[in-house]
């Protein structure tokens, strides 16, 4: 810790935060051993981008449907027991996995019940952070809660493909049930969390809650705008995710089982450089949202050309995907912190539940519209102009951002 600057030291001393940002590590680190364990297995056996998406869209929809009423939850009861709860219902499911693991499509149908769980585990732990750190630390904790997020996801896939290329699929999911009972034993540490406000339950109140969420929520233009970002980015992750395995076999010879531990470190490390850099950029958030795109913009469309022209193939491909893939990592984290902190901190605490609940419906419904879309998309154009559109259509969006911030003054 030493190594951290000050600002994160001291969110970090923070005995509370620091446990709920370790059980929020682990559980990602374990969906993303659950997640990679799922998407090797069905590729392996249908070689299509179609059975990816049909993986994701087994954690999409659970959290389409149940995030309005757990956001609200969220808000209604002690989250510290919202939390725990969900850990242990996730674990059991993981136990229910691990014993049919063999049938990989009786695995999926679990996989719906195991982030129908995880659900209720989100919005918690998202409006947890904002009770545990004084105001003027919440760029510092949202900076630490999606690094925590992100870092844990990147982790887990690239600790999960080294288990599961050297092992086996059984032993992949045995370290997922383990990790989860570690978060089970961490939320046992945590304080209680109850809602600034207390409420009774009620049918009135409870639509007469999720109504004042959506007004926090569209009040001010700027709030809006940074809620669609947000959730806009985790859809475009969604798009990019349906497709990698395809990618990399197809474009770059490498196959799903190696994939993951080429691709995963330049882009935590991008992840780690964009947690850093975005506390040192004096800009408004309005203005390093357009360089997170930007960066994107870059990435995505300059390897689109160079592999056009041929400009880059064989092992040289491989060396030129190193430093797209940090940039990805880069703007992408840029992006989401930004975002995320001006949501949060325009919305008043009691309500932050039910706003960020309300936050991953929409990147549910988008994640359940982009993976099709993204199957879709490259059966009509190909990986590569898939990339130099997306790289073109980013950096227009860019300029739209960086008009708009201007404008807004934001």
């Amino acid at each position: 810790m030493i190594f951290l600057p000050k600002p994160y030291v001291e969110v970090l001393k923070r005995r509370d935060f620091f446990i709920l940002t370790l059980v929020i590590l682990v559980g990602q680190i374990a969906s993303a051993f659950l997640i990679l364990s799922l998407i090797v297995s069905v590729y392996s056996r249908t070689g299509s981008n179609l059975g990816v998406s049909g993986v994701i869209l087994s954690f999409a929809i659970p959290a389409f449907f149940l995030m309005a009423f757990s956001g609200l939850i969220a808000d209604i009861f002690d989250r510290r027991r919202t939390i725990l709860a969900a850990n242990i219902v996730i674990a059991f499911v993981v136990f229910i996995i691990l014993l049919t693991e063999k049938v990989v499509y009786a695995s999926i149908p679990l996989s719906f019940l195991y982030f129908a769980g995880n659900s209720f585990f989100i919005p918690s732990s998202s409006a947890a952070t904002a009770q545990l750190v004084k105001r003027s630390q919440l760029l510092v904790a949202n900076t630490i809660f999606i690094f925590s997020v992100a870092g844990g996801v990147l982790f887990g896939f690239f600790a999960a493909s080294v288990i599961h290329y050297v092992f086996d699929n059984a032993a992949t999911l045995i370290v997922c049930e383990w990790l989860l009972i570690v978060a089970v034993v961490l939320s046992l540490l945590l304080p209680p969390l109850p809602p600034s406000h207390a409420r009774r339950v009620s049918l009135a109140k409870t639509i007469e809650h999720i109504g004042e969420g959506f007004v926090h929520i569209m009040k001010a233009k700027i709030i809006w705008f940074f809620f669609l970002t947000f959730a806009v980015m985790q859809g475009v992750i969604i798009f990019a995710v349906t497709l990698a395995p395809g990618f990399f076999r197809d474009i770059a010879g490498l196959s799903v089982d190696k994939s993951p531990m080429f691709v995963l470190p330049p882009i935590a490390i991008g992840v780690v450089v964009g947690v850093f850099l975005i506390n040192r950029l004096k800009n408004r958030e309005g203005m390093l949202v357009s360089i997170g795109v930007w960066t994107l913009g870059v990435a995505l469309f300059v390897l689109g050309l160079a592999i056009k022209l041929h400009l880059v193939f064989g092992g040289l491909l491989i060396l030129f995907l190193v430093p797209f893939l940090f940039l990805l990592g880069l703007g992408v984290m840029i992006v989401m912190i930004a975002s995320r902190t001006v949501v949060q901190k325009g919305i008043p605490h009691n309500h932050q539940g039910t706003v960020f609940g309300a936050n991953i419906i929409l990147a549910s419904f988008l994640a359940v519209l982009m993976s099709p879309l993204a199957v879709l998309m490259e059966d009509i154009f190909g990986y590569v102009n898939l990339l130099i559109l997306g790289g073109a259509s980013f950096l227009a969006v860019s300029l739209v951002f960086a008009y708009i911030g201007s404008r807004w003054k934001f």
